[in-house]
């Protein structure tokens, strides 16, 4: 099938999972507004991610998946969209089904899964070899249906002067300077990769707080692991340089906290590419084993050091506060 760039009017890119996946899809994004200049972009995706991405540049509508309450609702949304182009970032039976039965001309997905055959572009990739960045995973699928791509991770997350000032007077509750110095550490991931243990960052704040006197560090996460962060907390035994936000912010409040930090530490969950997008200063802890590994999900952040254990793939263990401190050191003081 010929595709006259110009040509195209609507195209569906459908990424339906966790917020660092979703993140990891905006490049893509990006790409697909500089090839279909004229094209109206429709992300299907979860609404996790609705307040996030609100006003993003490059996305025209949204479809949030989660909330639609049957197929034939699903069916109905998807086929009175009438688009030319369908891209599944994250394939799944039911929305391949769903873009075949709709009628949508150009239908990009892998080429691996027993439904396969509702796409007619068909990609050829193993992701779980994790030989590639996700981003770059996501970007090739526009490969198939374009020769005018390039590799570039463009990230345009943005917030008005208004949003900050709003989150400055919310974060006065909590004795927080959003325009003061402060780390980040968000320890928990949700069982998306191997964690690095509370006892290893108990002891890093420990040594942190003693050597950076001028620093807050701000502990961040959902209401479920509030124990982890008051664990850590305990463990460092400062209290008063150590703030616990888990549950207080919404995911795009929790982006400008991001963007106004010297520093976020993390595991590899979805935060992480949140500060990636921002080009912060990072560090995140990865297991060596695939497809948990920084070749694939590592923060896209050209100010980025990455800790992972040297021999055993998983035993995070093997990373310790000294470890942190050294990661640390480099970026502040860099």
């Amino acid at each position: 099938m010929n595709i006259k760039n110009d040509e195209i009017k609507k195209i569906l890119i459908s990424r339906t999972d966790k917020i660092g996946d979703i993140i990891l899809t905006l490049p893509l994004i990006s790409e697909c507004r500089r090839t279909f200049r004229n094209a109206e972009i429709t992300f299907l995706t979860n609404s996790v991610i609705k307040n996030l991405l609100e006003g993003y540049e490059d996305i025209d509508k949204f479809i949030y998946y989660d909330e639609l309450q049957s197929f034939y609702e699903k069916y109905k949304i998807i086929k009175k969209g009438k688009y030319d182009i369908a891209i599944s970032v994250f394939p799944r039976f039911e929305s391949a089904l769903l873009f075949f039965i709709s009628g949508i001309k150009l239908r990009v997905g892998t080429a691996y899964r027993g439904y396969s055959f509702f796409y007619n572009k068909r990609v050829r990739e193993h992701r779980k070899i994790a030989e590639k960045h996700e981003s770059q995973y996501n970007i090739n699928l526009l490969k198939y249906i374009s020769e005018d791509v390039r590799d570039e991770f463009i990230f345009k997350l943005k917030y008005s002067t208004k949003e900050k000032n709003l989150l400055k007077n919310k974060l006065d509750e909590f004795n927080v300077n959003i325009d003061g110095n402060f780390i980040i550490i968000h320890p928990g991931s949700k069982g998306s990769a191997t964690d690095i243990s509370a006892e290893t960052l108990g002891k890093f704040v420990k040594q942190f707080t003693a050597t950076y006197k001028d620093f807050k560090i701000i502990l961040t996460g959902t209401k479920v692991e509030y124990g982890l962060s008051k664990k850590i907390s305990d463990l460092a035994f400062n209290q008063e340089n150590i703030i616990i936000l888990n549950n207080k912010l919404n995911l795009r409040e929790l982006m400008i906290l991001i963007d106004s930090s010297k520093l976020f530490i993390s595991n590899s969950t979805g935060p992480i590419h949140i500060a990636g997008a921002l080009n912060k200063n990072i560090i995140g802890f990865y297991p060596s084993k695939k497809p948990m590994t920084v070749s694939r999900w590592g923060p896209l952040s050209s100010n980025s050091i990455v800790l992972s254990p040297k021999n055993d793939d998983t035993d995070m263990n093997e990373i310790n506060p000294e470890d942190i401190m050294d990661a640390v050191n480099k970026l502040i003081n860099n």
